[in-house]
Formats: C-alpha cells, structure tokens, sequence
C-alpha cells in the first residue's frame, strides 16, 4: 500500500516508505518526547508530516529542497497524515523506521554512527 491509498481510505497505524522532497521545516514538537518535524511532499503533490523522534534517534540536517526517503508508521489525518517511528526500534514495539537523507539512513544513536556522518 501508499500513502495516497492510505490516506484515501483513512487508514492508520501501518509500515509505509515514502520518497520525495522536503517543502517546509517545522519547528521541533517540544512535548513530552522532542520530534523534529518537517514536511515531504511526494511526486504526486501529497504531502506527510515527517515527526523524528529526537530521544531515539539524530535530528536529520534536512533544509527545505532536500530529496529524502524515510520509512515509518504512518497516521492518517486529513491533512495529508503523518509518518512517526523512524527510528530504530530496540524495544519490539515497531517495524523499524529510517530516513534516507543523501544515501545515509540515519537510525539510532546506539547504532554506533556520529552525527558527523551526515
């Protein structure tokens, strides 16, 4: 399934790659568990909100441009949903999550890469 479908059809809570271009960065979610936020828009116009955990895994150094590919749970919405967990999951709660930014997944901070890596 895509995300066009998903959001079509209002469904939640499933695995789901996207590819496309970074349009807007928000600013961070400062809750209860940091997320940097920023918005991708896909080859179809469709957009997702992108919310990276931030205590499970590096900020991506994203700016507005950026081609990027990023695996997660998606959320539907009705604007376009949300794509969150993706992260590497070392508690089993989630299929594993990433965001391919320049040919770099960035993953966990326990997976052993320096942020100087990006």
């Amino acid at each position: 399934m895509n995300v066009e479908e998903a959001f079509e059809k209002n469904i939640s809570d499933i695995p789901l790659t996207i590819e496309g271009k970074v349009t807007e960065i928000l600013a961070d979610d400062n809750g209860e568990t940091p997320h940097q936020r920023f918005i991708v828009t896909i080859h179809s116009g469709h957009t997702v909100l992108v919310a990276h955990n931030l205590e499970r895994a590096y900020r991506v150094p994203v700016k507005v441009g950026d081609r990027v590919e990023v695996r997660g749970t998606y959320v539907w919405n009705k604007y376009g949903g949300i794509l969150h967990n993706t992260h590497h999951d070392d508690r089993g709660i989630h299929e594993d999550g990433w965001v391919n930014f320049v040919g770099k997944k960035v993953g966990s901070p326990r997976s052993g890469r320096s942020s100087r890596e990006y």
